[in-house]
């Protein structure tokens, strides 16, 4: 690692782990649901690859699936801070900004 990685890792709060998941979401107020795929996630924040155009400033709920019988899927409200498009592949990732989390119980 070079001094400058170290001092960049320095200056985060969460550390960011690499995932490969399929999420959905919604956009808050709507009830139209998409799939997208978390590429990595931080407690303060995820990156979401989708085919499903947004804006800036977007406002969603993104429910991560439970990894098994003993864990509960989680629902983070997130807002959108940044878009790439990657037009090669007809998708965006976008950044997003971890506004809330909740867990709720299996069923």
């Amino acid at each position: 690692m070079t001094l400058l990685e170290q001092s960049y890792a320095e200056k985060r709060n969460f550390i960011r782990m690499r995932v490969d998941t399929i999420v959905s979401f919604v956009k808050t107020g709507r009830t139209d649901r998409h799939e997208g795929r978390c590429r990595n996630l931080s407690g303060a924040g995820m990156l979401l690859e989708s085919d499903k155009k947004l804006l800036l400033g977007d406002r969603l709920i993104v429910t991560v699936p439970a990894d098994g019988p003993n864990f509960s899927p989680l629902d983070a409200a997130a807002e959108v801070v940044r878009v790439e498009a990657i037009p090669e592949l007809h998708k965006f990732r976008y950044g997003l900004v971890i506004r809330n989390i909740d867990t709720r119980s299996s069923i």
